[in-house]
């Protein structure tokens, strides 16, 4: 594939942080040069903790707190569709998907048949590093296609 088809497609990914902020303006940025490209912007709800066996009811507290955690973030990923849209890129979709943040974006690359992502990445300190890693280390490290990490 060659580096015009990896612009075909691209996914952004976002955790609506300030570094996510810089990748999505990166991913505007290159498209604007090119109108042909679709961007995705991919956001991922991690899912909720449900004990087994509840008996006071706070799995349904749980359950209806995600969901409203979901609708804000749909709307969210659409506002930021809508100011792509409002710059001049056309083909610019949003997808809000529960899950693993890693799984999910490797898993888009997958569905969107994508040739680029790019995400921001944030320092989270030595023993948080140490013990779960980043999402875009473990993203770059397992995904298929070319990862760029905006700072």
């Amino acid at each position: 594939m060659d580096i015009s088809e990896k612009l075909k497609v691209i996914i952004v990914a976002t955790d609506f942080s300030e570094e996510s902020d810089k990748a999505i303006d990166f991913a505007a940025a290159l498209v604007l040069r090119s109108l042909d490209s679709t961007i995705y912007i991919i956001h991922a709800v991690r899912e909720p903790f449900v004990p087994i066996g509840d008996a006071v009811g706070s799995s349904e507290i749980v359950m209806e707190n995600t969901e409203t955690v979901i609708k804000s973030t749909r709307e969210r990923v659409e506002r930021t569709v809508s100011r792509l849209k409002n710059i001049g890129i056309s083909k610019v979709h949003g997808s809000v998907r529960v899950g693993d943040p890693v799984t999910v974006i490797l898993d888009a690359i997958q569905e969107y048949n994508a040739g680029l992502v790019i995400m921001g990445t944030r320092k989270h300190g030595f023993a948080k590093g140490i013990f779960f890693g980043s999402v875009s280390e473990r993203v770059s490290a397992n995904s298929p296609v070319s990862v760029l990490v905006v700072r």
